[in-house]
């Protein structure tokens, strides 16, 4: 078994692991955001870890109205500025933790007046060493180079997080049995096996999603590319139209991640659109109505809170991602050009 299959397999296991080992710390921590009386939060992270950064920044605004947003690293690392930073908390997200310019920008918060968390699977790294609080994310050795876990481990960590800064106690305890959903996520492996065979040709692809499914779609995207080397691009439904659409041709498949919530009209209409020109669209929802209009579909658990909705899409996203790696004979756990730990300036 590669890898990468075997890691997605452990998640229901090592979330319930996540979740129990850092309930309280997180606890406190948005006690404290409380007490000092922040009043904005910034992330700074790379890679599958900033996907899941950008999916922190939607869950924490929506539930509990503090501003949050995305850094730009190499303005500490390569141009050596500092930050007015009172009333901020700033969160380094990074599975090994070592990455020079996220510790740069997190050392500078740091010295700037930042509450700083560090968020890795590493409690003795350079970033775990540098922040004021610390969240392990710890989900054992991951040895694929394409994140599945760890990425999985921090949307839990943030949204729990926000969860905390809400007080939405059913969302807490949703995210308590998570090793449940997992479990029944992963049934659905033979719906993925089965359909993969369509795709096995795609050279490109788009990626759509909207609101907390956005970071998703975009988690999505990177998973291909890395793995299956094809050209995914990763858009938010409503970014889509400004532009994007006018890429549509129809040898390129629409993927849509579309969970029953506030934004299922818009993917609905979208859907509409790009069926009218001919194009195949795939859908993870639980909208009957949507997933009518797919070629393929594959239909999220419908009576699910719906911020839990996201996370019963991921082990799909990563599964779909693994086979059709497999399936254009490429090795998911030793992707072209790439390491496990990218040391970026």
């Amino acid at each position: 078994m590669h890898k990468m299959l075997k890691e997605i397999y452990e998640q229901p296991s090592v979330m319930k692991r996540c979740f129990e080992s850092n309930v309280e710390i997180i606890r406190l921590i948005a006690r404290n955001v409380k007490d000092r009386n922040i009043n904005n939060i910034i992330f700074v992270a790379r890679g599958s870890s900033d996907n899941a950064a950008t999916f922190g920044k939607y869950i924490i605004e929506i539930l509990s109205g503090i501003p949050a947003g995305l850094a730009a690293p190499s303005v500490a690392s390569l141009y050596k500025k500092n930050l007015q930073l009172e009333k901020t908390c700033v969160i380094g997200v990074s599975q090994p933790g070592q990455s020079e310019d996220i510790c740069s920008f997190l050392d500078m918060a740091k010295a700037n007046g930042a509450m700083t968390i560090a968020i890795t699977n590493n409690p003795s790294s350079k970033l775990s060493l540098i922040a004021e609080y610390k969240l392990n994310m710890n989900v054992g050795i991951e040895e694929a180079v394409a994140a599945t876990k760890s990425f999985t481990a921090e949307i839990v960590l943030l949204e729990l997080f926000a969860a905390f800064l809400a007080e939405d106690d059913k969302l807490v305890f949703d995210l308590s049995n998570i090793e449940n959903i997992f479990e029944e996520v992963l049934g659905k492996e033979e719906i993925i096996r089965e359909n993969i065979e369509r795709f096995r040709y795609m050279n490109e692809c788009f990626i759509l999603g909207r609101g907390v499914s956005f970071p998703v779609a975009l988690e999505f995207a990177l998973k291909i590319q890395e793995t299956s080397y094809v050209r995914a691009k990763g858009f938010s439904t409503s970014d889509f139209r400004h532009g994007p659409l006018a890429m549509i041709d129809k040898n390129i498949p629409v993927f849509i991640i579309a969970p029953v919530d506030e934004t299922i009209e818009d993917n609905i209409e979208i859907a509409e659109r790009l069926t009218k020109e001919g194009i195949d669209i795939i859908t993870f929802s639980d909208s009957d109505k949507l997933n009518k209009k797919a070629c393929k579909y594959v239909e999220i658990k419908k009576d699910l809170n719906k911020f839990i909705k996201p996370l019963f899409v991921i082990p799909l996203i990563q599964l779909f991602s693994y086979y059709l790696c497999v399936l254009k004979g490429n090795n998911p756990d030793k992707p072209r050009h790439l390491s496990k730990v990218t040391i970026t300036k």
